[in-house]
């Protein structure tokens, strides 16, 4: 639930412009706390700084990074992918959307967003990973295979060939520390995801019970 959490909250970043709500959420003890483990920071007085000053600066922060007018950084598979289409709708789209279908999942077309937005993607990252908590819980070991192949063919196919590129692009061109850190947090991430699934994957593969020993370890550490 952790991982999907944290999906949530980079699909909540890079979806739109920071609102007052969530710069107080980010500024609360418990996330400046959660923020501080994970070597974040978001910039020199953050936490107290006036939360509507704070939307002032990174409404148009958002804005020269990810809308322009001018040269900006799409946040879009279609137009990022190395040797992609390049364009708006391209065929990758049409690929993402596949991958949801195939997943069960429905994108919010009050959104207005195409589908293969990064927040898009987050958000699918964060519906599979929810799903995989549930199956650990019900110990329904179908499920779990399932939808550990389903995040890996989804990183490896789609966000994970991209992401990095982009995340260069935003630390590269962001004027404040508060998205060139969330770039820093989401590459990160991405990349340790990517080498966990491809591990847990491999054990799935070559032992059929490492299943019923992670549940084992899972049950052990909640008891703790």
């Amino acid at each position: 639930m952790e991982r999907s959490h944290l999906y949530s909250l980079l699909a909540t970043i890079f979806r739109n412009e920071p609102s007052c709500e969530l710069l107080s959420y980010l500024q609360s003890p418990e996330m400046a706390s959660v923020l501080s483990e994970a070597s974040v920071s978001l910039g020199e007085g953050f936490e107290t700084a006036e939360v509507s000053n704070l939307a002032e600066q990174l409404v148009v922060d958002f804005t020269v990074l990810f809308l322009g007018p001018g040269h900006h950084i799409s946040p879009h598979e279609s137009v990022q992918l190395k040797r992609g289409s390049g364009i708006l709708w391209g065929p990758e789209t049409s690929a993402v959307r596949r991958a949801y279908r195939t997943a069960g999942f429905d994108v919010d077309e009050a959104s207005h967003l195409i589908p293969d937005h990064i927040s898009v993607e987050l958000d699918f990252l964060s519906h599979l990973t929810k799903i995989e908590s549930d199956a650990w819980a019900e110990q329904n070991d179908n499920q779990i295979a399932e939808v550990l192949r389903l995040q890996h063919d989804f990183l490896s196919g789609h966000l994970g060939k991209w992401v990095g590129a982009f995340c260069a692009k935003v630390r590269e061109s962001g004027e404040s520390d508060f998205y060139c850190s969330f770039a820093n947090l989401l590459r990160d991430f991405l990349s340790g995801e990517k080498a966990d699934m491809s591990a847990r994957l491999e054990n799935l593969t070559h032992s059929p019970s490492s299943i019923k020993a992670e549940q084992e370890s899972i049950t052990s550490e909640n008891a703790h």
